[in-house]
């Protein structure tokens, strides 16, 4: 009997707990949810917009969905900017009416919605079309007074979609200079102060080919790159005047962008000057528009700019060997199986330990400080007949690279690699740098 009347009491208590939970935890989740829904202006979402009419002070606009984007057709057609179209759908979708004032016959015209200052008209993708009308804001301008065509209450909604729906021509306008994909550079052309330079990238690195062969300033060329994609428009000319106006026919920079397998183009023209602006166009679309002077500034660049200065570049655990000869002593080092680093010359030091950074640091650092292209290396004047010093690095793959030291030009000293013709003149603190003695590096 005891047995009996624990079970009776143990089924009362679990059914107590399921009404608790589902009544009181679950179904007031549920309610919250209706209660919100009930709220809400529009029961559709974000996906299922396809046109946004807006008539507001700023003009009428129209804005149509475009697969994955937005472009505007009225009053102009152009790509729309996707953030700002974005935030407005976003709070036409979750618009929600704060309260209903008490009213039963209310004078629109006191909330200044007789007229209305702002008319919303939503099509959706299954055709229906619904409309939304804004007026004032309320006393503290975090509330707008708005209204459903049809309906005679008057609704306070928060003003953030007022602020979304009452948008400049300028703001609902795609204000990317130039839009391309990073990943999918993979040349670039830029023609600035009457030359053109070709530049390609191989894997992380960028390669100067025109008008000269060199490494490219990967730091440099990054920078250009990145200003590039996120550059934005400062105003749009929408005028129907020639190129030649604004300097474009015989532009001051042009920047051609060569993209993915095809090489597809994307070409940016810069013309005169403006203010504290510049005249450009991307050369696929008709608009011309005003572009930040720091932009031009950074394409209208020297050819030193944008070259790699460092006399040869390595990765430090990619080299196995370097080899230094002066004129009167020879160095080799090794990495050792053990991943250090050791002397195998001069004679009597083989097999000792060195500390790395002692050989590393003077190649890491040796950067021309002048470039000279196409130079008779075989000229004795830079003195690579008899040099002061020659480095061989070679990597794990066995690729070697050489350098050699020439003679000294006041505070200079000539430098040659093997990899190229450029001559370089790098601080003839390298000499010092390479006047190695073994018991300095052998670590203690």
């Amino acid at each position: 009997m005891k047995w009996k009347n624990l079970a009776i009491v143990a089924a009362l208590f679990a059914a107590l707990f399921a009404w608790v939970y589902f009544y009181e935890i679950k179904g007031e989740k549920t309610r919250e949810e209706a209660v919100e829904k009930e709220k809400k202006i529009f029961q559709f979402e974000e996906k299922d917009i396809a046109q946004i009419t807006l008539k507001s002070a700023e003009g009428e606009f129209v804005l149509q969905k475009d697969k994955d984007n937005w472009k505007l057709v009225q009053p102009l057609a152009a790509k729309a900017d996707k953030s700002t179209v974005d935030s407005l759908t976003s709070d036409i979708a979750q618009a929600k009416s704060e309260r209903a004032l008490d009213d039963p016959n209310p004078n629109f015209k006191n909330f200044g919605l007789e007229p209305a200052g702002v008319k919303v008209t939503v099509k959706l993708n299954d055709g229906k079309t619904h409309e939304l009308e804004l007026g004032d804001k309320d006393f503290s301008s975090s509330s707008v007074f708005a209204r459903v065509p049809g309906q005679n209450k008057v609704l306070l909604l928060s003003s953030s979609l007022h602020s979304s729906a009452t948008k400049k021509l300028f703001d609902f306008r795609d204000k990317n200079v130039l839009e391309f994909q990073r990943d999918q550079l993979k040349a670039m052309n830029i023609l600035t102060k009457g030359k053109e330079y070709a530049l390609e990238k191989a894997s992380d690195d960028w390669n100067v080919k025109k008008p000269f062969e060199s490494r490219a300033d990967n730091t440099e060329i990054n920078s250009i790159v990145g200003d590039l994609e996120f550059a934005k428009v400062e105003e749009f000319v929408d005028s129907t005047a020639e190129l030649k106006t604004y300097g474009l026919t015989s532009p001051a920079v042009r920047v051609d962008l060569f993209l993915g397998d095809n090489r597809a183009r994307k070409t940016l023209l810069v013309g005169n000057k403006i203010d504290s602006n510049y005249y450009a166009k991307d050369e696929a679309r008709d608009t011309v528009f005003k572009i930040k002077e720091d932009l031009f500034k950074k394409l209208d660049f020297e050819a030193t700019k944008i070259r790699d200065k460092k006399v040869v570049r390595f990765e430090r655990p990619n080299v196995k060997q370097i080899d230094i000869k002066l004129p009167d002593k020879e160095f080799s080092f090794f990495r050792g199986s053990d991943d250090k680093w050791k002397m195998s010359k001069p004679e009597g030091h083989k097999g000792k330990v060195i500390s790395e950074y002692k050989i590393f640091w003077p190649l890491e650092d040796l950067e021309g400080k002048e470039l000279i292209d196409n130079a008779n290396l075989t000229d004795p004047k830079y003195g690579f007949n008899s040099p002061a010093a020659q480095i061989k690095i070679v990597d794990k793959n066995n690729k070697t690279t050489e350098v050699a030291l020439g003679k000294l030009d006041k505070e200079q000293v000539f430098v040659k690699t093997s990899a190229g013709t450029t001559l370089y003149k790098v601080e003839k603190k390298i000499l010092e740098d390479l006047n190695l003695k073994p018991e300095d590096i052998i670590e203690k």
